[in-house]
Formats: structure tokens, sequence, C-alpha cells
């Protein structure tokens, strides 16, 4: 049975963690975690539960250090799979080991894609054009451990993992993402952004969700409404597919002749 490892950076994530945990005790084969400098109890509830193998902490706010010292940690555990989240975000309850062996089985897909949805309250879930056209892109993944792997050494929103070559497949397995429904973790998670790129502001204004149209989660991943909305966002997915690589395609020809290219992105 291949070996999965959950990667988790976190600060000040007593909200979460206990759910968090419930969840991905029951998915991991152990946990790794870089804690920047909790003083909310998360480090002691993290370090005391038998799933995390591996626990370090840093002090000052550095994204992209800290996902590559937490990648380190994971590697230290010799994974076959690895899977990195943050404490805000859980799979649905639905899903178990046996979901993610049969992924795990395939000897082709190197990455798999999931969708996170942006939770409003613990009902009801973020659905405007905007958020739809955001979650139809599967940007958490689980990857199959290579040497090429690698973070991004950015201070802030270090991208999901790089340098993992081959097929990826996006599944329909869904992760609730909670981080919004706390106004209070929002605000001080803004004001910790503001601190570091103030000409974000509109962006940071968005994470309060106001004025979003509001759909109500259901937990059956066959429920015929939730089987219609996967098709849907499929749509959404396939109609932004053409901007995208016409976009790469053009940065691409823009770096190999920078001088001579004078095409621009529709």
């Amino acid at each position: 049975m291949p070996k999965l490892v959950v990667m988790l950076r976190v600060k000040d994530g007593v909200f979460f963690v206990h759910e968090w945990l419930k969840c991905f005790e029951k998915i991991a084969d152990e946990i790794v975690v870089l804690d920047n400098g909790s003083t909310d109890g998360t480090f002691e509830i993290l370090n005391a539960h038998p799933k995390v193998a591996a626990i370090q902490r840093t002090f000052d706010y550095h994204e992209g250090r800290d996902k590559i010292l937490m990648y380190e940690l994971a590697r230290s555990r010799q994974p076959d799979w690895c899977l990195w989240l943050d404490v805000d975000e859980i799979f649905e309850p639905e899903l178990t080991r046996a979901h993610f062996d049969r992924l795990m089985s395939n000897k082709t897909v190197n990455k798999y894609g999931f969708r996170r949805f942006h939770f409003i309250d613990r009902e009801y879930f973020a659905a405007s054009w905007y958020r739809l056209n955001y979650i139809s892109g599967h940007d958490r993944v689980l990857w199959r451990e290579a040497p090429g792997g690698y973070f991004q050494d950015l201070i802030i929103d270090s991208p999901n993992v790089k340098g993992i070559k081959g097929i990826t497949w996006n599944t329909s397995y869904r992760l609730k993402h909670l981080g919004y429904i706390n106004k209070e973790i929002v605000d001080k998670k803004a004001t910790l952004y503001r601190s570091i790129i103030p000409e974000k502001e509109a962006t940071f204004q968005r994470m309060y969700l106001s004025g979003e149209k509001r759909l109500r989660w259901i937990d059956n991943r066959n429920h015929p409404k939730v089987l219609f909305l996967n098709m849907f966002l499929n749509v959404i997915q396939v109609k932004n597919l053409f901007p995208k690589a016409l976009r790469k395609a053009i940065n691409r020809i823009r770096k190999a002749d920078p001088a001579g290219a004078t095409l621009k992105a529709a």
C-alpha cells in the first residue's frame, strides 16, 4: 500500500484543528506539521496527536520558507505520495482512505487535483460567477513524490508544489474551505497580508465574501444537484482552458524573443 504523508502549515488554527485532524487521521499514514509560532494551543494539540510524525516551528512570517521546510520534513518520512492543505480545508465527509488508495494505485497519473468550495457559513458556500470560475480550476493537489518537486521561496501566497512531471488528473472530490466563515480570522489574515502587499486591498476585501450568491452544501456526492454542479464546473473549466493556453503560448514567445514579440493576450 502506498504511503501517504499529509503536510500542514499552520499558525493559531485552534478554531479548525480538531475538525482537520478528524478528517485527515483517517486518510493519512502520517502527518507532518510546520507551525509558524502558534500561541493558542494549536502546536500542543498537533504535537500530541499519534498521526503527527514530525513537527517543526518557525516564528516570523515567510510562507515559501515554511513550505520548503515542511516538504523536507515530509520527505524525511519517505512518502510515496504527498498532500498539502491548510488547517481550514477538509474533504467532504464521504471520502475514506479507500478513495485515495484507488487514486494512488494508478501507475500512470502523478498528480490529482481537487476543487475547493469557499464557505460563507457552515451550510452555504459562495457561488457568484467569480467564485464558480475560481472553484472550477482544481487548485489543491495530491502528488506522487519525486526528486523534482519543490515549493517556491515566496514570502506570501507560495503556490502548490512545482516540478512534478507527468499526467495530471482532476477529480470530482470536493474540499470544504472554511476559512472565511469566521470574521475575526479573516480580519487577522487580511491585516497580515495588508502589511506585506498593501496594493492588493481589493483582493483582501473579497475574503469577506460580501454580497455573494449562496448555494447550500450537500454532503452526498451522488446527489443529482451535486452531480449537475460538477458537470457545470467542468464546462466552465473547459471554457477557460483556451484563454489560459493562449496566454501561456504568448508568454513563451515573449520570453524567447522579447524584442520581436508583439502578440497580446486576448
